[in-house]
């Protein structure tokens, strides 16, 4: 019999266990004890526990993973959130006033050489075009 690993060490398999193998191998013509059972289910856990261990220690290391890079997300989304606030909560002197809605809107659409207070040249009037038929 091969010797159990650390983490199965105490381990001891369940009475419905037992009775199951037990069970199993008297339909098969096979019949065996408890004790005889609860051994072949220690030998069968004892082979397969490290191959079981690698699969569950996998799985953890991705879950890991994972809460460490969300962790990190949520540490930058505080960090820009608390930004944000401190610059809201100080108080911003400007020089000149910020222009309307709709002063800054003519300022994008046409050159800084040509004058609110002046018409727009004709070449920067949108054009229109009947559809050709």
């Amino acid at each position: 019999m091969r010797k159990l690993s650390p983490a199965l060490a105490g381990y001891e398999p369940d009475l419905r266990t037992v009775e199951m193998l037990c069970e199993r191998l008297g339909q098969m013509g096979l019949p065996i004890g408890p004790d005889t059972a609860r051994e072949l289910a220690l030998s069968v856990l004892a082979f397969e526990a490290p191959r079981m261990e690698k699969g569950v220690r996998d799985a953890l290391v991705t879950s890991i993973e994972t809460i460490r890079v969300a962790a990190q997300s949520a540490i930058g989304v505080l960090a820009a959130t608390k930004l944000r606030a401190a610059a809201a909560d100080s108080p911003v002197e400007r020089k000149t006033p910020r222009p309307s809605g709709r002063r800054r809107a003519i300022a994008r659409r046409y050159p800084d050489d040509v004058h609110l207070d002046q018409p727009a040249p004709k070449e920067l009037r949108p054009v229109f075009r009947r559809p050709r038929s």
